[in-house]
């Protein structure tokens, strides 16, 4: 492996140089002294305060325009005067002659259209108002009709409950029901109003209820509604041994 190594050894400056830079300061000084002796220095000076010659710059002033020339003036042309017309002086009332008699005129003929007959005309004799179809008693009369033929309909139709617990018990008794029906007669709904106290019962009159079959409502009853709500009481007895 290569190593550098480092020359500290005391190494002596060179006596020439010192003796070079003295000689030039001794020239220096010779050349400044004969400057001043042989009078070069002065005529520098003599050149530095030779004062300077101001050049004085003089503002031109330019001459103004001429001024514009007047416009022309108009020269208006006299207007031709009118010839006079002699006015003659009005003649006298005595020298008027006398206003003729003029006849007031005619009224104007119009063509009147002789006379036209009338024809009568006949006069309508007013329509009756037709008569209603049935009175308010025939109709609350096609109601209560249709509400018991419908009832009777339902307790001709009942069914007595059947099974084990039927047989146990034998229930008995009434059960009023709800139904509303269509104006077609279509069941819509229904339910119970008063229970019988005995569910087999109950669910019997339900049954009778969605079974049976409704005829449509009569002409002219409840007019003005597409359904109506009724009610009925079913009476189940327990069939004899």
């Amino acid at each position: 492996m290569n190593t550098l190594s480092l020359d500290y050894r005391f190494q002596p400056r060179d006596p020439s140089r010192r003796v070079k830079g003295l000689l030039i300061v001794i020239a220096l000084h010779a050349l400044l002294g004969y400057a001043l002796v042989s009078g070069m220095a002065r005529k520098g000076l003599n050149l530095i305060k030779k004062p300077l010659q101001a050049v004085v710059i003089q503002e031109v002033l330019l001459p103004p325009p001429p001024p514009l020339p007047a416009p022309p003036k108009e020269i208006k042309t006299p207007e031709p005067l009118a010839p006079k017309t002699e006015t003659t002086p009005p003649p006298r009332q005595a020298d008027l002659p006398a206003p003729a008699l003029m006849s007031p005129p005619e009224a104007p003929v119009r063509d009147t259209p002789p006379p036209t007959k009338s024809t009568p005309v006949a006069m309508a004799a007013p329509t009756p108002a037709p008569a209603p179809d049935t009175s308010k008693a025939q109709t609350a009369t096609l109601e209560n009709e249709y509400a018991s033929l419908v009832r009777a309909m339902l307790n001709a139709t009942k069914r007595y409950p059947t099974g084990r617990a039927v047989s146990q018990q034998r229930p008995q008794g009434k059960v009023k029901v709800w139904f509303t029906l269509a104006r077609g007669g279509a069941l819509l709904e229904a339910g119970i109003l008063e229970s019988s106290n005995s569910n087999l019962l109950d669910d019997a009159a339900i049954a009778t209820v969605r079974r049976g079959l409704y005829p449509p409502f009569p002409a002219n009853t409840w007019v003005d509604h597409e359904f109506h709500k009724f009610s009925a009481e079913i009476d189940f007895r327990p069939p004899s041994a």
